[in-house]
C-alpha cells in the first residue's frame, strides 16, 4: 500500500501538485489519469523519489519514504519494479540478459544459476518463449513490453510502477498488456500504479482510478463509477472522442 498525504510540488511559480491525498492499494491496479499537464508524471516521479515534493509525504506500508535518508530509500527502491514508456530495454543485451540485469544490480548473493532460473520464470510468466537469446531489435513491440514487464518483476517487487504501458501498441496488443499487468498484480499481490491516458485501460483494469485536473485530485473511484460521475471535467476527459460520445 502507498499513501500520499498533502503532496505539493511546484516549479518556480507553477504549482503542479496541489495537496494530493490518496491511497494506492495492494493487489489492485491503481490508474492515474488526466489531460497532458495535469500532474500525472510529476506525481509518479514523487512516488518513486525522482522528484522531491515541496511538502507532504509518500508512505510505503506506513514508512515515510519522503523523510528517509538515501541509504534507507535504497532499501525501499529494491522493492520497486518499473515499466518505462517505450520499454527502455538495453539494445546491446539479449532478452534474457535484460531480465537478469536488475538481479545483477540488487542481488549480489544470488548465484548465476539462480539468476538465470529467476529470469526464465519471469519470461515464462509473461509468455515469452524461445526468444531468450534474441536482441530487442529482433522482437515486436508487444514482445518488448512483455520483456520489460518480466524485467520489472524480476526482483519480486512489492510495488510496480508503469508509465504509459500501452504507448505505441495496437489496440489488441494493448489489451493483452493490460490484462497481463492486472493478472500479475493480483497473483503477486503487488501495489501497481499506472500512468495512462488510455480509456481502454481504465475500463479494462481500473480497480482504482485517480483523475488529476490542473494539479488537483479532482475525482477518484472505480472504472464502473467513472462513467457516471456527473463531474464535468471527468466527463470531458472520458467522452473526449466523438465516437465514445455517440455510444454514451
Amino acid at each position: 500500500m502507498i499513501q500520499v498525504n498533502d503532496l505539493e510540488k511546484s516549479f518556480g511559480e507553477l504549482n503542479v501538485l496541489k495537496g494530493i491525498n490518496t491511497t494506492f492499494e495492494q493487489g489492485k491496479t491503481n490508474l492515474i489519469i488526466g489531460q497532458s499537464g495535469s500532474g500525472k508524471t510529476v506525481l509518479m516521479k514523487c512516488l518513486v523519489g525522482l522528484l522531491e515534493p515541496d511538502s507532504g509525504g509518500v508512505f510505503f506500508n506506513k514508512l515515510n519514504f519522503t523523510g528517509m535518508k538515501e541509504i534507507e530509500r535504497t532499501r525501499v527502491r529494491k522493492k520497486m519494479g518499473m515499466l518505462f514508456q517505450g520499454s527502455a530495454l538495453f539494445d546491446s543485451l539479449t532478452v534474457e540478459e535484460n531480465v537478469v540485469f536488475p538481479l545483477e544490480m540488487f542481488n549480489k548473493d544470488m548465484t548465476k544459476k539462480e539468476k538465470l532460473n529467476r529470469a526464465h520464470f519471469c519470461l515464462d510468466r509473461v509468455n515469452i518463449l524461445n526468444a531468450n537469446h534474441l536482441y530487442p531489435a529482433e522482437i515486436s513491440g508487444g514482445m518488448k513490453k512483455r520483456v520489460a514487464i518480466a524485467r520489472a518483476i524480476a526482483n519480486n517487487p512489492d510495488y510496480l510502477f508503469c508509465d504509459e504501458p500501452n504507448s505505441g501498441l495496437d489496440p489488441q496488443t494493448a489489451i493483452v498488456i493490460d490484462n497481463l499487468i492486472s493478472e500479475i498484480t493480483k497473483e503477486f499481490q503487488m501495489t501497481t500504479v499506472i500512468n495512462t491516458h488510455d480509456m481502454n485501460s481504465v475500463m479494462e483494469i481500473g480497480d482504482h482510478v485517480v483523475f488529476l485536473y490542473k494539479g488537483n485530485l479532482w475525482w477518484e473511484g472505480s472504472s464502473e463509477e467513472i462513467l457516471t460521475t456527473g463531474n464535468k471535467e471527468v466527463e470531458d476527459f472520458v467522452y473526449a472522442s466523438e465516437l465514445v460520445r455517440k455510444l454514451k
